[in-house]
């Protein structure tokens, strides 16, 4: 054999030794799941007392922190509690920077397009106050144009809003309260937000009637995840049900939330967790 011959030879099995390396590093690497982790990241944003907040030590405290924990039992794994803006949430977790979004969170079909959900784990609790010398008495009367829908920033009211209502006026609020007075001046025909929110900032406003009837075509809250991780999905859904099971949601009820269900059956309303 002559010496270039050799050489193509030896150049072609280090190519097929390469190939072959990157392959089986390539299927490790596809093959490498969520699960298969010790320690679980799970974004929130700690903005949201008593579900999602720190304590005075600046530890990460409230219901959703315990779920999370509680999760973390269930599956095996530690968790890590990560603090982060809710506009970062979903690109962390496609960049693989959080594994889990437990932040009261709704499940949307436009979220869908982009991540997982588990099975929600708290309903929907969102309704619609409208000002009393309009004709709209429902979410159906809402899409028209001469119909402006306040919502607060950020929220799924705004959200529903602008998927839902492409002939409506949409007016974005930062604060509830402004939303709220400018319904009540008619400046507003209708605010979207939560059921005890509406009725408890609406008592003075005379000119507000309210509508509890849940937002249609929306879901409660879920465990956010990346997409096609099915059988982590499965078991969060199936640990999700043993949880609940086992009494943790009167747990949580007596512990932070004793309060807001006291509320909520006052005014008739089943609470959403």
């Amino acid at each position: 054999m002559n010496k270039r011959k050799y050489q193509i030879r030896i150049a072609l099995l280090l190519v097929f030794l390469v190939a072959i390396n990157t392959y089986v590093l390539t299927r490790h690497k596809e093959g490498t799941t969520t699960l298969d982790k010790d320690t679980l990241i799970v974004g929130m944003e700690l903005k949201f007392p008593p579900f999602e907040t720190v304590d005075a030590n600046g530890n990460p405290m409230g219901v959703s922190v315990e779920l999370a924990q509680k999760l973390g039992e269930k599956l095996g794994k530690h968790i890590e509690i990560r603090s982060l803006d809710w506009v970062g949430l979903i690109p962390a977790l496609q960049t693989q920077n959080i594994d889990l979004i437990i932040s009261s969170m709704s499940i949307t079909e436009e979220r869908l397009e982009t991540i997982d959900f588990s099975e929600e784990y708290a309903s929907s609790d969102i309704a619609l106050a409208i000002y009393k010398g309009s004709d709209v008495n429902s979410y159906e009367d809402l899409n028209r144009s001469d119909v402006t829908v306040a919502v607060k920033q950020g929220t799924i009211g705004e959200m529903w809003a602008m998927n839902n209502l492409p002939d409506a006026k949409i007016k974005s609020f930062t604060e509830v309260s402004a939303g709220l007075l400018d319904v009540n001046g008619g400046q507003s025909t209708a605010f979207i937000y939560d059921p005890l929110s509406l009725i408890e900032s609406s008592k003075n406003l005379s000119q507000i009637k309210l509508n509890l009837n849940p937002l249609p075509g929306t879901k409660g809250w879920g465990v956010g995840m990346r997409k096609g991780e099915t059988a982590l999905q499965q078991a969060i859904n199936q640990a999700l049900m043993e949880i609940k099971e086992e009494g943790f949601y009167d747990e949580m009820r007596e512990k932070y939330l004793k309060e807001d269900v006291e509320k909520y059956e006052s005014y008739g309303l089943k609470y959403f967790f």
